[in-house]
């Protein structure tokens, strides 16, 4: 399907890395009961030396997004993020290709970036993404206005 949204979140290569990332943490995203499950503070620290090894030996052409997606996971669980680390979501924020073209993806990547400065390394943030039926949900509400 691609991409529905420029949110962060908002395509299909997001959620792959993101399911990656949950297997690497050995956590049932959707749990019998169906509600997903959270990647925890502890489950990204624990897990971090194979997420980060899988993202630099990562074929998939889009290491960026891959630090992207992390960054905000890492945000949103309240995990300690390294230096080093640091860096290299830093940099997936500069060096975002898309928002070098699209106005809308440029202010959601400055976006990550101001969150990923502010973060104190303990307080969670959550990055809003809108997903694929809210997105299509306002398509249909534009429609039959």
């Amino acid at each position: 399907m691609g991409w529905w949204s420029t949110d962060i979140m908002g395509g299909d290569t997001p959620l792959d890395f993101e399911d990656e990332f949950y297997g690497i943490c050995k956590v049932e995203k959707f749990p019998e009961g169906g509600r997903m499950a959270i990647l925890t503070k502890e489950d990204l620290e624990e897990n971090l030396g194979e997420i980060v090894s899988f993202l630099e030996d990562n074929r998939w052409g889009e290491q960026n997004i891959g630090y992207q997606v992390l960054t905000v996971l890492m945000l949103k669980a309240g995990a300690r993020i390294p230096e080093s680390l640091f860096g290299a979501m830093e940099d997936a924020c500069r060096t975002d290709e898309w928002a070098s073209e699209n106005e809308e993806r440029r202010e959601i990547v400055e976006g990550l970036h101001k969150a990923l400065v502010a973060y104190d390394g303990s307080t969670p943030i959550v990055i809003k993404s809108r997903g694929l039926f809210e997105v299509m949900a306002e398509k249909l509400g534009t429609q039959n206005s």
